[in-house]
């Protein structure tokens, strides 16, 4: 039996103690639940987003925010010399980029092939202790950040369209070398700036290294928080409106949403099978998730839970960019389309009216982060 399963009965005993006995609308729904004065919540599982993680060995400095700008923001890196971590990512589109698959860098000038996943948002990714749909090539954020620079994404591996989701990452490693030390030269004195080392003696591993700190310091921008819900959640009781107030009820009660995705970025960082991807009759799923990387066949058809910050921002949604609606993936959550997987671990969660739907999505959207400040998403005034 899946943690899902086990620990639903608990968790719906607590939330129907929680509620009971409080003040309800017309229809019988509590709307302002009380706040508690040991945590200064209402709803302690879904806290405010902390403040930015301490790095002991990448400490954030400016100039190592502005090389990881123009790292982020710099096309000659990519093996066809025209691709940079914005196309998939554009810092001003909530750091995603709005297609369900991107064509990788191996495709250019064509836009097919496409990856084989959709690249989601890096919303609040300095905070994740886990990333990636099925969490493959997953250290830290600054192995996270430069890792696509040897994958098709960005193929600085160099490797043909027929290596489908191959990468060479000592290849990768000597050409990133010979790019920001031979090709553009003008790199040797920013990272001197920033990490007081000679690029042109570092080894290939160590400037691959130095070059994932400086674009995950320049990430750290990348950050929704400060959302309407947690205003409410403090106490605000006109900070979102009655419907969002009843989908907070519902996520945290009768919905169980709660149980993937709690915790200030609202996901478990765990593996879940949702049914996004669904054997054929022969057994055969387009993709097996989870089960790549642990080989393990409970894992099969098993995705990474998302953060939901700003989630209403960063359509299209699932693994393969899907959906394109909010209220499309909850009503697939909650109703019979989330069951069609046999090893799915939705069968226990209760089937949603079209109305409780509605509210669902409303506190979704509730989440959405303040504005990012347009200097920290600007682009480098100039490239090296």
């Amino acid at each position: 039996m899946s943690a899902v399963r086990r620990t639903l009965p608990l968790l719906a005993a607590s939330l129907s103690a929680l509620l009971a006995g409080c003040a309800t609308d017309g229809d019988g729904t509590q709307l302002d639940l009380p706040v508690d004065p040991s945590t200064g919540l209402r709803i302690a599982a879904i806290p405010p987003v902390p403040p930015l993680p301490v790095w002991p060995d990448n400490p954030t400095t400016d100039a190592k925010k502005e090389l990881g700008r123009v790292l982020f923001s710099d096309p000659r890196l990519s093996g066809s010399g025209q691709t940079a971590c914005g196309n998939c990512h554009l810092a001003t589109s909530n750091f995603h980029s709005g297609g369900p698959l991107d064509a990788p860098d191996r495709s250019f000038p064509a836009i097919t092939p496409t990856l084989h996943r959709h690249a989601p948002s890096l919303l609040n990714l300095v905070y994740a202790p886990m990333a990636r749909w099925d969490g493959s090539h997953f250290t830290d954020v600054a192995d996270l950040m430069v890792l696509p620079l040897a994958e098709p994404n960005m193929n600085l591996s160099r490797l043909p369209v027929s290596a489908g989701e191959e990468i060479d990452l000592p290849a990768a490693q000597r050409n990133l070398r010979a790019t920001l030390t031979t090709e553009i030269p003008g790199y040797v004195p920013l990272y001197q700036q920033a990490f007081g080392e000679d690029i042109t003696a570092v080894t290939p591993a160590r400037l691959w290294r130095m070059t994932g700190e400086a674009m995950a310091v320049f990430v750290r921008v990348a950050v929704a928080r400060d959302a309407a819900f947690d205003a409410w959640n403090a106490g605000d009781d006109d900070a979102i409106s009655d419907a969002a107030k009843r989908g907070a009820i519902l996520f945290i009660g009768k919905a169980q949403c709660v149980l993937c995705h709690d915790g200030p970025l609202l996901s478990d960082f765990e593996f879940h099978n949702v049914s996004t991807s669904v054997p054929d009759a022969q057994g055969r799923r387009p993709d097996d998730g989870r089960f790549l990387v642990t080989r393990d066949e409970a894992d099969r058809g098993k995705f990474l839970t998302p953060m939901l910050r700003s989630a209403a921002r960063t359509s299209p949604y699932l693994h393969d960019g899907s959906e394109v609606a909010i209220r499309d993936v909850v009503a697939h959550f909650t109703g019979a389309s989330g069951q069609l997987d046999p090893l799915n671990e939705l069968s226990i969660l209760p089937a949603l009216t079209d109305d409780e739907i509605d509210d669902l999505v409303q506190f979704i959207k509730s989440l959405d982060g303040a504005t990012i400040p347009v200097a920290d998403l600007a682009p480098p005034a100039t490239m090296p």
